[in-house]
């Protein structure tokens, strides 16, 4: 076992840049303790991190006082696009920080995730630019498809052709 993901904040912390602030220092002190056990805790992005508090993201702040050497980031690329955000910016931002990946493809008005290539993220220039991409966990992630089976085949069949 080497991560510990937590998959967002409760509700209620989400509606305070201070109670982001209070979030980080808990989550570095849980990963300070995590390190000791060698397992890293990690966080997983939602779309509404990305909606501005007070004029600041508040997914931005909580980076920034996330202390790496205990703490690491999981970017789910598709909750990142259809909050608003640009995944290959935050990538290229915090590129020694995400350590595993949600590969996820989202529809044109960002209403909802798809199968991989049938939307507007570019996966190819994605994982080409990830650092050290095969240390990396990366995961298929689609919520709610018509027929499970049938998009896991067409995700797979699209990683298995992908070229980068």
């Amino acid at each position: 076992h080497q991560y510990l993901i937590a998959p967002g904040l409760p509700s209620d912390a989400r509606k305070s840049l201070e109670l982001w602030r209070i979030w980080a220092d808990r989550f570095n002190r849980a990963g300070e303790d995590a390190r000791q056990a060698g397992i890293w805790l990690a966080f997983h992005n939602e779309p509404d991190h990305m909606k501005p508090i007070q004029g600041q993201v508040p997914y931005d702040m909580f980076i920034e006082r996330l202390d790496p050497k205990y703490v690491r980031l999981q970017l789910d690329v598709g909750n990142m696009t259809m909050g608003g955000g640009d995944p290959m910016k935050y990538l290229n931002r915090y590129r020694d920080r995400y350590w595993s990946f949600h590969l996820k493809d989202v529809v044109p008005d960002k209403s909802a995730d798809t199968e991989l290539g049938k939307g507007i993220v570019d996966l190819k220039q994605l994982l080409a630019n990830i650092p050290e991409l095969a240390r990396k966990s990366c995961f298929v992630e689609q919520e709610g498809p018509k027929d499970e089976l049938a998009s896991a085949r067409e995700n797979a069949a699209y990683l298995k052709a992908l070229e980068f």
